[in-house]
């Protein structure tokens, strides 16, 4: 059976990233955080509220968010489980599709016209930095930080004292509003996937190096690894068409082994924050993919490629060479041997560049963030419904979800044990929760992961007996893969909403960008143009956001502690 990780933010998944302005006092009714009425202490052990509380929120709906057995929105497992269980009734206020921002656009009309937002809202960390300080100066929203003080469980505050970072996602004019899920710190950071049946046929070793790579992927496009006696193959899958550095079908890895990575902002040896993307590093790795381009290892059409397109290249037998996150061994490579007969999908650290360099993009601290209404006073009941969620993605054997998250969805009971290979399994019943941590934030979980402890053979707990019994050993082995080199990702330094000048000046500088960076790949231009490119970067509003990223960077940083960091701080 295949199971597809959730793809964050749809991409973890295609996220702009961007942060913080600061704009005239708000009204005073919306400047400090409502009483929550008395209720539940979550932390003496009280489990259900007596009334029961009714809750609104919206949801987002995908197309493969489907119902069965009669279930409907407001009443399914979900619902029936924090009805029966917490006394929480949900109740969907809005109801939207999942596509063209269809909720962001429903939350602007409420900021600027008279309705109501609903109690709970997920904004995704695609649409939060552009959301963000609009929705507080509506007053329509609550600062949560005495909520979270007073209601929060220990194991939940120790989540996000470990990962205090994440805070600065739903931070503005000092104040916490929104609750945001933690990343698991891993699970956008990617790898290579190679063709290893390729490299056996054409006798080659898996590449060390940059220059390693370069004699396979010449080999993948001139050798012709699938036997076929035809010119059909490319080495690399690269999707071009959204950015030179997409959540899959990648080349993070070449930006990385010259010491940067663009689209994004990084920290420089002096401690300020730097746009990547008109940093010297970046035309150096441009240069060498054009060169790639050049000599037929990357498809003549990439820059038409999305994310899905560059997988199915490699899916279908047409590349050898991917680089995405290690779930990608679970979905969508997993489908390669169906397709190809004979394949062997095997995942590798990525090569290391001059001077023995390796970087790669990181994970965001972040997929988006719970909103909550201002007026909202049953903050006691969010917090009830959240512990309980959480525990199952801490291992928590006592935990409601111990087995999954709905009989005859996710699992089924067959002589007393669980199974999860069944006709019609789903695992979308999870996106009908009212609200959801996400995963296991880092340095929760004590000792080896659950993926390392699965795939060395360890498979007593029931959370070890489900993730043995629903993910293959090559998506295990991509995320042990991913964690050997979990010290080179590169992270984002820039988690907060918008600037000032970015809501005016990044449209023109990211039209900039894209066309610099597709020409010189392309050979229209030659490298040396990245030069003109920086200048009027720089010169057309550049300076003037770098300028407000470091003001907010500053402000937001620990006083008296160094950065949080997990990855390497980037060379001037």
């Amino acid at each position: 059976m295949r199971h597809r990780p959730i793809r964050a933010g749809a991409a973890a998944l295609a996220l702009c990233l961007l942060a913080a302005g600061c704009k005239e006092e708000r009204p005073a009714a919306s400047r400090e955080p409502q009483p929550a009425a008395a209720g539940v202490d979550v932390r003496s052990g009280q489990e259900k509220l007596d009334p029961p509380v009714v809750i609104t929120t919206a949801k987002a709906l995908r197309d493969s968010d489907t119902l069965k057995n009669g279930d409907t929105i407001d009443n399914n497992p979900i619902t029936r489980w924090a009805k029966d269980r917490l006394g929480i009734i949900q109740q969907n206020k809005w109801i939207v599709a999942d596509q063209n921002e269809a909720l962001a656009t429903k939350i602007r009309l409420a900021l600027s016209g008279g309705d109501e937002l609903p109690d709970v809202l997920f904004v995704t960390n695609h649409d939060l930095p552009d959301l963000l300080e609009e929705m507080v100066d509506s007053g329509k929203i609550m600062d949560i930080g005495e909520a979270f003080e007073r209601y929060a469980t220990p194991r939940v505050k120790e989540a996000y004292e470990k990962n205090p970072d994440v805070w600065k996602t739903v931070t503005y004019n000092g104040k916490r509003w929104g609750l945001p899920q933690i990343s698991d710190g891993k699970v956008g950071d990617p790898i290579m996937w190679i063709r290893q049946d390729w490299l056996d046929k054409l006798g080659l070793n898996a590449p060390a190096t940059l220059e390693e790579l370069e004699a396979v992927m010449d080999a993948f496009t001139n050798g012709d690894p699938d036997g076929n006696g035809m010119n059909d193959t490319v080495a690399l899958a690269f999707a071009g068409k959204n950015s030179l550095n997409a959540w899959m079908g990648n080349v993070s890895f070449l930006y990385g082994a010259y010491g940067n990575q663009p689209y994004q902002w990084n920290r420089m040896s002096d401690g300020s924050l730097a746009y990547g993307s008109v940093q010297p590093e970046i035309k150096t790795a441009l240069r060498r993919l054009s060169d790639w381009y050049g000599k037929g290892y990357i498809d003549k059409d990439f820059g038409l490629h999305d994310e899905q397109q560059a997988a199915a290249m490699f899916v279908k037998g047409h590349a050898g060479i991917i680089a995405g996150p290690g779930w990608m061994g679970g979905w969508p490579l997993d489908d390669t041997p169906r397709q190809v007969p004979g394949a062997v999908v095997k995942p590798l650290p990525f090569p290391a560049g001059p001077d023995g360099r390796i970087g790669r993009m990181g994970t965001k601290l972040s997929y988006g963030s719970y909103i909550f209404r201002s007026g909202f006073s049953r903050m006691d009941a969010i917090f009830l419904y959240w512990d309980k969620v959480y525990g199952a993605l801490t291992e928590d054997p006592n935990s409601d979800f111990v087995h999954g998250y709905a009989e005859g969805y996710d699992y089924i009971m067959k002589d007393g044990e669980p199974v999860y290979d069944f006709t019609g399994a789903d695992t979308g019943i999870a996106n009908f929760l009212m609200v959801a941590p996400g995963s296991a934030p880092p340095n929760v979980i004590q000792g080896d992961s659950i993926e390392r402890r699965v795939f060395q053979g360890q498979v007593k707990s029931p959370y070890e007996k489900k993730l043995a019994s629903t993910y293959s050993r090559t998506y295990l082995e991509g995320l042990l893969v991913s964690d050997i080199q979990a010290a080179y990702a590169q992270k984002d330094e820039y988690v907060g909403p918008n600037t000032g000048a970015m809501k005016s000046k990044w449209p023109l500088l990211k039209k900039l960008e894209k066309e610099a960076f597709l020409k010189i790949v392309y050979g229209k231009e030659p490298a040396d143009t990245f030069d003109a490119f920086v200048k009027q970067w720089h010169k057309a509003g550049g300076d003037v956001v770098t300028e407000e990223v470091n003001r907010w960077y500053k402000e937001t940083e620990r006083k008296g502690e160094p950065p949080h960091r997990e990855g390497p701080t980037l060379a001037p």
